[in-house]
């Protein structure tokens, strides 16, 4: 009789156990939409970012000018520097704009 009461009460035990388990499982805060979008756009700004300072740094005639490329949001990126001459300011802005996923770019290039 005792061997009875002491498996109930195990399994009594066991079931509680479980149950807030289950519970705890089912109140974990998830992640708001809205905080997954915010997550996803910078994801997506870090790499356009990225991307654009490779273009740069590929192309013979602008990889060693001091140009910087960092982004605001959304696709908008920003070139920084230096040009000898507008004509390479305006190719840098061109092969910045050529790079998948920006949408605007703000040129921020001093020449001379």
């Amino acid at each position: 009789m005792q061997t009875t009461t002491l498996v109930r009460l195990l399994s009594a035990a066991l079931m509680a156990s479980a149950a807030t388990a289950s519970f705890a499982a089912d109140s974990a805060p998830a992640v708001a939409p809205a905080d997954q979008v915010v997550a996803q756009a910078q994801t997506g700004d870090a790499t356009v970012t990225t991307q654009a300072a490779a273009a740069l740094s590929q192309d013979k005639d602008l990889q060693a000018l001091p140009l910087t490329v960092s982004s605001t949001a959304a696709g908008v990126v920003v070139v920084k520097g230096s040009a000898p001459s507008a004509e390479l300011a305006q190719k840098a802005i061109k092969v910045v704009q050529a790079v998948p996923g920006v949408k605007e770019v703000r040129n921020e290039i001093k020449v001379g």
